[in-house]
């Protein structure tokens, strides 16, 4: 006698509630969090306010002089991105065309070798004797160091990138313009855009260097007019609306970097 098993129909099947997701709070916002308690308890047990500011003193400074600090934060903003894209993108294409021109590359090479060490901080004197204390030179000063940076990481990246697809596309007849366009220079994009957010920091530290040693607008002279008098949460409230800024601007570089490299394994940690 056969004996059939009854399966039993969908609607049977009782469904297993799912448990509700538990919202965790992200590990970056944890870390300020956790920073920001231990100033607090830091300036409120053991630090003096003279030796570093407490967060509320400092928070005071920000919201009682809004328009200031967004006049200022706007003005060394601009000096950073000017000098950041015209650095940035004569050095990539001085970096190919160094490349494409061995003969070139050669006579460059120790000139290149010569000036990266040299911090370009050390050339503000002669810059202040020819474009004076006004935004060109500050410019010029970012623009010089964002420019080194990406020669030599555009150099580099084109000389570790894969010589078989090159030595292929010149069996088959392709032209150095093409192999250029359509092999290396996707290549070194990866690469490329690790060296802009390498350039886009020292950008921030050329110009408020460059602040430093003379201007009438901008976070460095806020902190160093504030240096003069020892206002101390003056001089904190805008070291933090740097790393703001830096950190903001650092974040879309790294989103538009996701965005043209989407195809690349080596953005996926970004």
């Amino acid at each position: 006698m056969d004996k059939r098993v009854e399966t039993p129909g969908a609607d049977a099947v009782k469904r297993v509630p799912r448990r509700p997701r538990v919202k965790t709070m992200p590990l970056e916002i944890m870390s300020v969090i956790g920073l920001l308690i231990v100033w607090f308890a830091l300036t409120h047990t053991v630090v003096r306010p003279l030796i570093f500011p407490s967060p509320e003193s400092v928070f005071a400074v920000i919201t009682s002089r809004p328009l200031t600090v967004i006049e200022y934060s706007f003005a060394t903003t601009a000096r950073v991105l000017a000098g950041f894209l015209v650095g940035s993108l004569l050095g990539v294409l001085n970096g190919i065309s160094l490349h494409m021109n061995p003969t070139l590359g050669r006579v460059s090479d120790p000139i290149i070798e010569i000036l990266r060490p040299v911090p370009p901080i050390a050339m503000m004197p002669f810059i202040i004797i020819w474009f004076g204390i006004g935004d060109f030179g500050k410019v010029f000063l970012v623009a010089t160091g964002c420019l080194m940076i990406l020669l030599v990481t555009t150099l580099e990246a084109i000389q570790n990138a894969n010589p078989i697809y090159v030595q292929a596309a010149r069996a088959l007849g392709a032209s150095k313009g093409y192999i250029y366009r359509t092999i290396i220079i996707p290549a070194i994009l990866p690469a490329v855009f690790a060296g802009l957010r390498v350039a886009l920091a020292l950008s921030f530290t050329l110009t408020i260097a460059a602040e430093f040693m003379g201007a009438q607008t901008g976070l460095g002279f806020m902190i160093m007019q504030a240096r003069r008098y020892l206002d101390t949460p003056v001089i904190v409230a805008g070291i933090i609306v740097i790393g703001l800024l830096s950190l903001g601007l650092d974040r879309i570089l790294r989103l538009i970097g996701k965005r043209v490299l989407r195809w690349s394994p080596q953005t996926a940690s970004w």
